[in-house]
């Protein structure tokens, strides 16, 4: 996983499969979801929901979803993704 530290916010992490879906994307989508994870991670207002049945949150970044870990410190983002397919298992 990718770390970035930056002084004042909590640490963000990416998994491999975010890492990989993000590759895929445009640089302009790809910028967006970084921008809004990071204001989360600055304690920022995003439009955050709870995932019923489990212990994740989801972002919304336009069409996109963003789906974090955040039980301890740190920010971790599990998985990015178009809306219609981001939460089949």
């Amino acid at each position: 996983m990718a770390a970035s530290y930056i002084d004042g916010m909590k640490p963000v992490e990416y998994s491999k499969a975010a890492q990989k879906s993000m590759s895929r994307m445009q640089p302009k989508r790809v910028a967006a979801i970084k921008a809004k994870v990071h204001a989360y991670a600055h304690g920022e207002r995003v439009d955050l929901k709870r995932l019923v049945g489990t212990t994740l949150v989801r972002i919304r970044v336009g069409d996109d979803r963003v789906i974090i870990d955040e039980r301890t410190n740190l920010v971790v983002v599990v998985d990015v993704g178009p809306r219609g397919g981001i939460y089949k298992e």
